[in-house]
Parts: C-alpha cells; sequence; structure tokens
C-alpha cells in the first residue's frame, strides 16, 4: 500500500499557485462590503437570531458531511453564502419580484430559527453540488432534517438563495487560501514531511472552528487564512522551524497582503488562538514576527511568488 506524503496535495508551480492567489484576493474584494465592519446580528435586540444559533447549524452541518463522506470545507462555502445573503440580500437584484422575495426571506431567517435552518441547509445543498464530486439529492436533505422541509421547499429556498447572491456562489475558502500560502512556501523550506503534515493538519482544523464562530465571519477570507496558517505555525515544537516559516510568511504578507490592517489580522489571531485549550499559557511573544534573516533566500522567494503582471493588470471578473 503507497502512502501519500502531506505535501503532494499542496503544489509546486510557484507561478501558478502565486496567480491563483492574487485572484482569489481580488475576488474576495466582490463580496466584501459594509457588513464586515459590525456584522448582520445584532445582540441587543431579543428578536433576532443569535451567533449560538448559528453555530449549531454549522455543527449540524459538520455532521451531515462527516456522516456522507463529504469534505468540511463544502460547509465553509455553505455558511459564506449564508452569511453573505444574510448581509448583502436584495442589494443589486434586477428582477423586482426576486428582491421581494429576498428581502422577506432575510428578514425572516434574521428572526426565525427555523427559516435560518432552511437557508442554511439550501446553502449546503447547493454548496455540495458545486463543490463534491458526488450530488446529495434533496429528499436526502429532506430526510436528515426528518421531514421538517420538503424537497420542494429545500429547492425554493435554493432559487431565492441564488438570487440573493447575484449567481455569485464561488466565493475562495479559507481553507484554499490557506493551502496557497502553504504552497508558495513548501518549495523554500526543508522541514520534515511529518511537520508539514502536523502544519497543515492545524491549518484546517483551525479554519474549520473559525467557521462555527460568526466573529470570523464578518472578516476577510483571506485575513483568517493569515491568522490560522501564522497560529498553526506557532504549534510547531522546534523554534527553528517556526521562525523559518514565519520569515517567509511575513514576505507572503508584503506581496499580498498590503491593504491588510496588520491591527485587524493580530487581532483575528488572538481570537482564534482564544477558541483553542492549551495546557500551558500562550507566551505574548509569540504573535510577534521572527526576526529577519536569510535576506538572499527571502529575495529569491519575493521575485518568485510575486504575480505576474498579466493577472495583475489583465484579470477581470464577471
Amino acid at each position: 500500500r503507497i502512502t501519500m506524503q502531506p505535501t503532494e496535495s499542496l503544489s509546486r508551480d510557484t507561478v501558478a499557485v502565486a496567480d491563483t492567489l492574487t485572484v482569489m484576493i481580488q475576488r474576495e474584494q466582490l463580496t466584501i462590503s459594509s457588513w464586515h465592519v459590525g456584522g448582520y446580528l445584532d445582540s441587543s435586540d431579543p428578536t433576532m437570531i443569535t451567533a449560538d444559533d448559528r453555530k449549531k447549524l454549522v455543527n449540524w452541518c459538520y455532521h451531515f458531511v462527516d456522516h456522507c463522506r463529504l469534505s468540511r470545507e463544502s460547509v465553509a462555502s455553505a455558511m459564506e453564502m449564508v452569511d453573505r445573503f444574510l448581509s448583502t440580500a436584495s442589494m443589486n437584484i434586477s428582477n423586482s419580484a426576486d428582491a421581494d422575495a429576498v428581502r422577506a426571506v432575510c428578514e425572516e431567517a434574521l428572526r426565525d430559527q427555523s427559516k435560518l435552518q432552511l437557508l442554511t441547509v439550501a446553502a449546503l445543498y447547493l454548496s455540495i453540488k458545486i463543490n463534491e464530486r458526488v450530488a446529495v439529492p434533496s429528499d436526502l436533505f429532506s430526510e436528515m432534517c426528518s421531514g421538517a422541509y420538503s424537497t420542494e421547499e429545500i429547492e425554493a429556498m435554493e432559487r431565492i438563495l441564488l438570487s440573493g447572491l447575484s449567481w455569485r456562489c464561488h466565493a475562495p475558502t479559507a481553507h484554499q487560501v490557506g493551502l496557497s500560502i502553504l504552497s508558495l512556501i513548501l518549495p523554500f523550506v526543508d522541514i520534515p514531511e511529518d511537520t508539514w503534515g502536523f502544519l497543515m493538519d492545524e491549518t484546517k482544523y483551525l479554519i474549520e472552528l473559525t467557521v462555527l464562530n460568526y466573529d470570523f465571519s464578518i472578516q476577510r477570507t483571506s485575513t483568517v487564512a493569515l491568522a490560522a496558517v501564522h497560529n498553526a505555525i506557532g504549534e510547531i515544537r522546534c523554534k527553528g522551524h517556526q521562525e523559518m516559516l514565519r520569515l517567509y510568511l511575513s514576505v507572503i504578507m508584503e506581496c499580498y497582503y498590503s491593504d491588510h490592517s496588520e491591527q485587524i489580522i493580530n487581532e483575528v489571531r488572538r481570537k482564534l488562538q482564544s477558541l483553542l485549550i492549551h495546557e500551558d499559557d500562550d507566551d505574548e511573544s509569540s504573535l510577534d514576527e521572527g526576526s529577519l534573516g536569510l535576506e538572499d533566500s527571502l529575495k529569491a522567494f519575493k521575485t518568485s511568488i510575486s504575480p505576474s503582471r498579466s493577472s495583475r493588470d489583465v484579470m477581470t471578473f464577471n
């Protein structure tokens, strides 16, 4: 039996990955709106759903995909659509009838747990069709919901969700961004496969935690990905490996995160760190950047990962 090495799931085509990361961050801009500042939930409004209601639904989705042996990334994609729908619904819908339906569903879902659950079920149904090789029929979703929603209700909600999103349902996930970041670093850092495996698993786990937590849904996907990678690096036992990885990560931040607030990135890292239970207290210095070094190697790295001019200047999105 052939055992696959952890890094085999990362790309070694640095140029392609660099351009892909550029495109993902550009596409991310399409979904950024004012709701990222304050979010769409109001904890002072007793009639509104809560972050805990959302968390329970994410857990249900995780159980569903685990049961069906599907990727948990489909849950991340589904919840991104739910969050975006609830925050930007009816803003850019040309058909007034669709806009009225979207607005009604949005208002109900923000105050009715049952409607929010139906919206989430429809989003997961759609996400699986988009991201998985095997589609799960709507009647199975209805069965998994103990018959609470019919196949017709799920499919009707799917259509409203698509209208509310203006059919934009391929937003990059934090896990995709995280894998791109690690793929860029891979050719330049000589660490054991076991360490790479731990780093990749820890990053994936941290990102799955962020999907559960509403506070991270109002952050940029690329910010969440960077925070997860950074914190995962901090969990590596070898300090030398930590320092080396952070050096290259700092170059990626310089190349791709120039429009991101360092203060927000560190705040997201701290929030993510607080979700974890550690046996020992974390050292505040773990949030500091590694000392500068390896100048020649870093310069070569920066040159190799810089996005091509064509991807920056020509790439457009419909």
